[in-house]
């Protein structure tokens, strides 16, 4: 380690490790003047030191000191020596040292290094000019050079610009021809297209006029189809009808013959296969109508020949029966033949016993014949007294009024599980809400409006699923459910006659025309129907409903149509418009026609409005409540009742405006005759121009196609 430092030394105190090198060496003039020294600077001059010793008759003595001062001179210099100027050195350096033992020195320079000195001087001042001559110099090279330098930069960058420039408009023009091309390409692709467009619309419209033809003749073809169906469902359910008649006979001539020792053993298995011929005819049916099979003409077939094999038996067992009864009456004539030869024998045996009796027989005829009289009698004042008792309504109908109050406690009867239930009440509402809201939405918009909730009645009373509250429900879920919803159907009509017609007469038409077509195909709706009006308006009957004993008043009233409000009984105009709107909803349905036309068989026809103007006039009329609903009924059935029953109802007129008011007149207290003047005027207008206006709101037998 000691070798390599005194190494690195020795190297650093050589000529080139004393060298400085700065980069920025020209930047200042005293860096430059200083470089310049110690590049130029002269070899250093010898020194020879003589000390107060050395001294020698007056010259220095040259000893071991000077050898080696020479030697010292002749090295290199030290660190920093040729940095220090000639002129900085003292000609005289004398001090006396504050120690005893330091000698003085004495410096001695040579004359020629002072000349010397002044060569180098000049030297270095003329380095100098050089030196900053050649700086200038450079400096200027380097502005022409940066100038140069600039322009050639500035030509190259417009030769530059150039070429972007062109090759811009190169890449341009490129662009604008792709573009070109492009868009030629597109309208060229377009105008395929539209071609092809034009060409696939064609041939879509062709394929669309085909699949209308198509469409046309399936329709056509379906048409027919269900036509056929529907004549063959006719023809079915007239088989149907006469297979059932057929069966209703045999059984009943087979249950009422009264000799069935002689009817065959076979009989009985015979009309258990009519009976089985009968439900395999209806489950035929059943499945067509349910559209589980179609009713082609095969089924027909079929039905026939289950007909013609039920016309053999049927033929059978009715011989059977009559040739049981004609032996069975043979044998019975023989048995009164042998009887009566038994008789006549007894009868003469016993003729003395008949001679004896002879005078008691004669006392017992006579007591027979007074008791006759007499029951002749009573008969006779029962008669008498009968016409004063049914004053209040004709026989006929106070009977038909008793029918239908009976039948609507039979059903009420079968409805009566389901009232009872209270886990029920949910079916309940729904019910009620399937039967309401299509009878509140009835109004004269349209046919198609009518027969839609026509269809939705109908559905429901058949025990199809209907829509009630956004869920599918069916009245037959329930076994009570169909009764209930007819009975409901009949009130709620009856209901509409009371609130809405009695506001708005026209109203009545719309729901007429509904009621009559769900009494097409419900037949027992229409008696649940007609019970309603009865009950609700005792008049329709008519029957003017006598007072009971130990009756009270309230509830006289109470039959006599009157409601009761916080206990009192209502007005007499308000329960006169009431009627009004009830017997103006009755007189509608009478009139409406049925959802087929005229070709249909109307459910409760005109024929009925002869009948209950009829039956009024053979009863005494009512203060108020009979001259306010012939003048309603007339209203609205009169035009008819005329174009139908010209000459009769001309004269039925005459004998109400002649003799029936003026009995009215004499029943009316004083100061209400307002429902009696109506009626005159109308009676009396009608007859002027023997003619009667059409109710204002009628719809015609055509509206339900509209």
């Amino acid at each position: 380690m000691d070798v390599g430092i005194s190494t690195l030394e020795a190297l650093h105190h050589s000529s080139k490790g004393r060298l400085k090198y700065d980069r920025k060496w020209s930047e200042t003039a005293k860096n430059l003047k200083t470089m310049l020294d110690e590049c130029t600077s002269p070899p250093v001059l010898s020194l020879k030191l003589y000390t107060k010793n050395t001294v020698v008759n007056g010259v220095p003595e040259l000893g071991s000191e000077a050898h080696n001062s020479r030697s010292d001179i002749e090295e290199d210099p030290p660190p920093g020596s040729r940095e220090r100027s000639i002129d900085e050195i003292s000609y005289t350096v004398s001090s006396g040292s504050t120690h005893d033992n330091t000698p003085e020195l004495d410096i001695i320079i040579s004359p020629k290094g002072c000349q010397i000195e002044m060569a180098i001087k000049e030297y270095e001042s003329l380095w100098e000019k050089k030196a900053k001559s050649a700086s200038r110099k450079r400096h200027e090279e380097q502005d022409r050079m940066l100038l140069m330098l600039h322009r050639e930069a500035q030509m190259k960058l417009n030769e530059l610009n150039l070429r972007k420039d062109r090759e811009a408009e190169t890449s341009l023009s490129k662009v604008q021809k792709v573009s070109h091309a492009r868009s030629q390409e597109v309208l060229e692709r377009q105008q395929r297209l539209k071609e092809h467009h034009n060409r696939h619309a064609k041939m879509l419209d062709n394929k669309m006029r085909e699949g209308e033809a198509i469409r046309l003749q399936l329709e056509e073809e379906e048409r027919k189809k269900q036509e056929e169906i529907e004549a063959n469902l006719d023809a079915m359910f007239k088989t149907l009808s006469e297979l059932k008649k057929m069966n209703d006979t045999a059984s009943q001539s087979y249950s009422s013959c009264q000799f069935k020792q002689y009817i065959p053993e076979n009989t009985p298995r015979c009309l258990e296969l009519m009976s089985q011929i009968v439900t395999n005819v209806n489950n035929i049916i059943a499945q067509c109508q349910n559209k589980q099979i179609e009713a082609t003409t095969g089924r027909v077939k079929n039905v026939q020949e289950y007909c013609t094999q039920a016309t053999n038996v049927f033929e059978f067992v009715t011989g059977s029966v009559d040739k049981a009864n004609k032996k069975g009456k043979e044998e019975l004539d023989k048995k009164k033949q042998q009887e009566e030869q038994k008789q006549q024998e007894e009868l003469r045996q016993k003729q003395l016993q008949q001679q004896q009796v002879a005078a008691a027989r004669l006392q017992a005829e006579q007591a027979s014949t007074s008791s006759a009289n007499a029951q002749a009698s009573a008969v006779a004042a029962a008669a008498t007294a009968a016409p004063e008792e049914m004053l209040c309504a004709p026989p006929q109908a106070y009977e038909a009024y008793i029918r239908l109050r009976e039948k609507v406690k039979d059903v009420e009867k079968l409805y009566q599980p389901l009232m009872g239930d209270p886990r029920l009440k949910k079916f309940r509402f729904d019910m009620q809400k399937a039967v309401n809201i299509p009878v509140n939405a009835i109004s004269p918009t349209s046919g198609a409006h009518l027969r839609d909730k026509l269809e939705r009645l109908c559905a429901l009373l058949s025990g199809n699923a209907v829509d009630i509250s956004s869920k599918r429900l069916s009245a037959g879920e329930h076994p009570s459910g169909i009764p209930y919803c007819k009975d409901l159907l009949a009130r709620k009509v009856v209901k509409q006659g009371e609130e809405q017609v009695s506001s708005n007469y026209e109203s009545a038409f719309a729901i007429a025309m509904v009621a009559v077509g769900v009494c097409c195909q419900f037949p027992d709706v229409r008696d649940l129907m007609l019970a309603q009006f009865h009950l609700k308006c005792p008049y329709i009957v008519p029957y003017y409903i006598p007072k009971e004993q130990g009756q009270s008043t309230e509830e006289y009233h109470k039959a006599l149509g009157y409601q009761y409000v916080d206990g009192a009984v209502e007005q007499q105009d308000k329960f006169l418009k009431r009627m009004s709107g009830i017997i103006r909803l009755y007189a509608a349905v009478i009139i409406s026609a049925p959802p087929r036309g005229v070709g249909q068989q109307h459910p409760h026809g005109l024929e009925h409005a002869w009948i209950w103007l009829t039956n009024v006039l053979n009863l005494e009329p009512r203060p108020d409540i009979t001259a306010t609903l012939l003048y309603d009924f007339l209203q609205v059935t009169g035009n008819e009742l005329l174009r139908n029953y010209r000459k009769q109802f001309e004269k039925l007129l005459h004998i109400l405006c002649t003799d029936y008011i003026a009995k009215i007149h004499r029943v009316t207290p004083s100061g209400s005759g307002g429902p009696v003047v109506r009626l005159e005027t109308f009676l009396e207008t009608c007859l002027k121009k023997k003619s009667i206006p059409p109710p204002a709101g009628l719809l015609q037998a055509n509206f339900w196609f509209t």
